[in-house]
């Protein structure tokens, strides 16, 4: 029997309401009050992501601000990903009932719904299989680990999660635009990446097809991909009035940088 899961396409959202929103549906799925959510969105502005408990070495804030690019700190971990033209997805899953319990392995599990979904737009896309080592680098696109996707060894999809005792909250983040210069600019200083470097592991949906992509199509695919691969089937929802209380209430949090 097929599981029941929320979709909710949210569209373009503020940097701090995006990942307030994010918290709000994984506390109510933690308290047995939402079923598993797959929520799909982008950036209006733009931002740059750090993960939960990275230093923010290596990173020009400076070039941020004349940018136009706001800065802002994920719940899950990882490192720092751009999000300029690009479309983001998070999950909201419980371990052991939605997903595998083991961290590598729930990685993999939720990623079949993406493989499907880019095999289903002609890629042939691959899981990574890099280990993150130390110095970490400060972009999250310089190492493809296995929660992450690549076509041809060149990384188009990052992935991270953070665990709330038996729930998951996983982001990812799928390039479909190049983010080309903007990467060089804003990793200029990271001693660990050479960002013309950096540009050689990277690549996008419409350099890897060759045309141009948007939004719907991808969103379309996703919801397909996860539907088949997880046996899902999607109730297309939106926010009620207890997740938007608690999403508001928690912006201020996500305000704030440090």
């Amino acid at each position: 029997m097929a599981q029941q899961w929320r979709l909710i396409d949210s569209g373009p959202g503020e940097p701090s309401w995006n990942m307030a929103v994010d918290e709000a549906l994984v506390t109510r799925h933690a308290r047995g009050e939402s079923p598993p959510v797959l929520r799909l969105y982008s950036w209006s502005p733009p931002a740059l992501s750090l993960g939960y408990f990275q230093k923010m070495n290596g990173i020009r804030f400076d070039a941020l601000e004349r940018l136009g690019i706001v800065p802002i700190r994920r719940s899950t971990g990882g490192r720092a990903v751009l999000h300029y033209g690009d479309l983001t997805y998070s999950l909201a899953v419980s371990l052991g009932q939605d997903v595998p319990p083991g961290l590598v392995d729930s990685f993999r599990y939720l990623c079949q719904g993406l493989l499907n979904a880019f095999t289903s737009l002609g890629i042939e896309a691959r899981l990574g299989s890099e280990r993150l080592k130390r110095p970490f680098p400060a972009a999250c696109f310089a190492v493809a680990t296995p929660g992450d996707i690549t076509w041809h060894g060149r990384k188009f999809v990052g992935s991270a999660q953070r665990r709330f005792d038996s729930t998951i909250l996983q982001h990812g983040s799928i390039l479909i635009r190049s983010q080309g210069e903007i990467l060089c600019d804003i990793f200029s200083s990271d001693e660990r990446v050479v960002p013309q470097a950096l540009l050689k592991k990277i690549t996008c949906l419409e350099e890897i097809l060759e045309r141009q992509v948007d939004l719907v199509e991808v969103a379309e695919a996703l919801t397909s991909g996860f539907k088949s691969a997880l046996n899902i089937e999607f109730q297309p929802d939106k926010l009620n009035s207890e997740e938007e209380r608690l999403a508001v209430s928690l912006v201020d949090k996500y305000a704030r940088l440090i």
